[in-house]
């Protein structure tokens, strides 16, 4: 009966790889840190503003400073193209919030090295990725999430099945296959960019690479709550497919677990339930700048908007 046994948690926690959870983690937290800057910004920030001009809510105006930090993180002027990658607000979010995307691309693709059975995983994905478009719809049609995190890494991970399946099934011919269409796929989204930077409106709706424009690159984002473009996110999962193999030959950590209290463990934590996290943490969030607003603002009343 030993074989239908389920592995103890503990155990099961140390034959991870656990710097990809921590590596993964991280990520969630700062997603976290950024939608909720947004939720400021864009949802709350005016019903904080409203109360604010009412002398009697003394703790309004602790809640509008907090609304301006968010607005100019969120809304900020800058404007940055890192690795490919069409992004705005303050600088540090410009530059960070790519980066993010980018880090879980290249940690999903080195993921694929572990997975017993990637296909599923893809197919699991999809569903979640239809049932985040149709509930987003319902809550809020402007809201709706049309292409993002989930449908991106839909994507790429039924594209690597592809490529999987055309090799055989051979680890090395698959990883050397993701890493040159990663490759191809970065150099064509470089040249992409640089034409739309030189003439922002060569993939304007009345010309030859609209397509290109608005479903691949993501220079003319379409109407979706959270976008993430095919190019260059699944170049950038194909790049870690490839390197996984390589990296993890013995699906072993490479890093010492440093101490033998688990400093990581908070961490990795947000890292092994990302794809929850990410389902449930707006509503979390929702919820809580609800209650703030309960509490310091309008006893009685759950102020959003």
């Amino acid at each position: 009966m030993q074989p239908f046994l389920t592995m103890p948690k503990k155990l099961e926690r140390k034959n991870r790889i656990w710097e990809l959870d921590f590596i993964r983690g991280l990520c969630v937290l700062l997603m976290i840190f950024d939608h909720t800057m947004y939720d400021i910004a864009d949802i709350f920030g005016g019903a904080w503003y409203e109360a604010a001009l009412d002398a009697s809510k003394a703790n309004a105006d602790l809640l509008l400073n907090l609304w301006r930090v968010a607005r100019d993180y969120y809304f900020g002027t800058t404007q940055s193209t890192f690795w490919g990658v069409l992004s705005s607000g303050s600088p540090i979010r410009a530059f960070v919030e790519p980066l993010v995307v980018v880090i879980f691309a290249i940690v999903c693709g080195i993921s694929c090295s572990f997975s017993r059975s990637n296909l599923k995983r893809g197919i699991e994905l999809g569903i979640f990725a239809i049932l985040i478009t149709v509930v987003t719809r319902l809550i809020d049609e402007s809201m709706m999430i049309t292409f993002g995190v989930f449908q991106m890494f839909t994507v790429a991970i039924l594209f690597w099945c592809l490529i999987d399946f055309i090799c055989r099934h051979d680890k090395i011919k698959t990883a050397m296959t993701c890493g040159m269409i990663g490759a191809i796929m970065l150099i064509i989204n470089h040249v992409l960019v640089s034409i739309w930077l030189q003439d922002p409106q060569a993939f304007s709706t009345n010309s030859n690479g609209f397509f290109l424009g608005y479903f691949m690159v993501g220079v003319n984002k379409i109407p979706s709550a959270d976008y993430q473009p095919i190019f260059p996110y699944v170049a950038w999962m194909l790049i870690g497919a490839a390197i996984g193999p390589m990296l993890y030959r013995n699906k072993k950590s490479l890093l010492p677990h440093l101490g033998k209290y688990d400093w990581y463990e908070p961490v990795n934590f947000w890292g092994r339930c990302a794809m929850w996290v990410y389902v449930a943490h707006q509503v979390v969030i929702a919820l809580i700048l609800g209650l703030i607003s309960y509490i310091f603002l309008t006893p009685g009343n759950f102020v959003i908007i």
